[in-house]
């Protein structure tokens, strides 16, 4: 159960990661490739006032919130 949870966790942030990463590379090459290389810059990038990603976010987080889960048990 605890693999499952882990690769579970993996996929849905790896998901949310692609998805911002693609909202971004069409409004900035630079922002594009900091969105698909660094998780943390995710969380900056999503969270700015003009380009609300809130969807993505919530979705990451809830992955890590998955993987963490499995880490722990």
């Amino acid at each position: 159960m605890n693999s499952n949870m882990v690769l579970g966790g993996f996929l849905v942030m790896l998901v949310c990661q692609d998805i911002v990463a693609i909202k971004a590379l069409k409004k900035s090459v630079r922002e594009g490739m900091l969105c698909a290389m660094i998780p943390g810059y995710l969380l900056f990038y999503g969270s700015r006032e003009e380009n609300r990603q809130v969807k993505p976010l919530i979705g990451w987080l809830a992955g890590m919130g998955l993987l963490l889960m499995g880490l722990v048990r």
